[in-house]
């Protein structure tokens, strides 16, 4: 093994489902892409007798602490534990919640998981969630008048994980597949005040794409489907409605959901902040 060969442990701590601790931990850790990294993840920490299975744990692997503890005296023991151990921690939420506090000039709850009760923009989360299945890949693409925002793009172009992870974020949004030789109901469409992007990717990497769920379906009587002369008319056909009205494009080539879908927001706010101006 090589000499300067490390494993780091991170230990992520939550007095509830731990969501808000691992979201930091995956963004922190994508910037070292080559670290060798064994998570030890948990959860609904909030007792003493919680502390002391975390401080046997410590004293046998080392690394790292991240928290997310509301609680301050379960907070205080957990801190205390690092110390002991010299474990370099950091309490999450504690900056955030202590700027906002000082903002509002108020105390915090101190609940243990707020981020999870099931309020009103849950359910309305719920309700996207929905609106986004029904609204599949051009499924009933006359009545989306409700929809924030649709997606229109040749397949394979991430229009329906990107849909369901807007709706996450409480968006409502359709999204249509361009098929060759079906017309888009362009007129229907634009006719509506609906914010409407279209995807788009390079020719190759659909061709891969295609290529294996082809062979995944073992479907082999759709030769077009894959080849690289047939998708770049479609993406050329596509373009075409695109430019036509005036449509933003995103190229998802390289491209994760996540960036597809921030980009997504960016431009309906400024879509919205446009709109509002007249």
């Amino acid at each position: 093994m090589n000499a300067n060969y490390i494993m780091l442990h991170i230990h992520l701590v939550s007095d509830s489902t731990g969501e808000t601790v691992h979201q930091a931990a995956r963004a922190a850790l994508a910037q070292f892409p080559k670290a060798d990294i064994k998570e030890h993840i948990w959860t609904l920490v909030r007792t003493s007798d919680h502390v002391e299975i975390l401080d046997k744990a410590l004293a046998k692997t080392g690394g790292v602490l991240l928290l997310s503890v509301v609680n301050p005296s379960i907070r205080r023991q957990v801190e205390r534990v690092c110390v002991k151990h010299t474990i370099p921690h950091l309490s999450l939420l504690d900056p955030v919640v202590n700027l906002i506090g000082l903002v509002l000039g108020k105390t915090a709850d101190q609940k243990p998981g707020a981020q999870h009760k099931l309020d009103d923009a849950y359910f309305e989360r719920m309700k996207a969630v929905d609106f986004a299945v029904t609204h599949d890949d051009g499924m009933n693409i006359n009545n989306i008048s409700n929809a924030d925002i649709l997606l229109v793009g040749v397949s394979r172009t991430s229009k329906t994980p990107t849909s369901m992870y807007l709706a996450n974020r409480g968006y409502f949004v359709a999204n249509y597949a361009l098929v060759p030789h079906v017309p888009f109901p362009e007129e229907s469409v634009v006719a509506q005040d609906i914010f409407v992007v279209g995807l788009t990717s390079d020719v190759r990497r659909l061709s891969q794409i295609r290529r294996s769920r082809l062979a995944s379906m073992s479907d082999e009587g759709n030769d077009s489907y894959a080849k690289d002369e047939d998708i770049q008319e479609e993406i050329k056909n596509a373009r075409r409605l695109f430019s036509r009205n005036k449509w933003p494009v995103i190229d998802v080539t390289r491209r994760s959901v996540e960036e597809t879908a921030a980009s997504i927001i960016h431009l309906h706010n400024e879509w919205l902040s446009k709109r509002d101006d007249f």
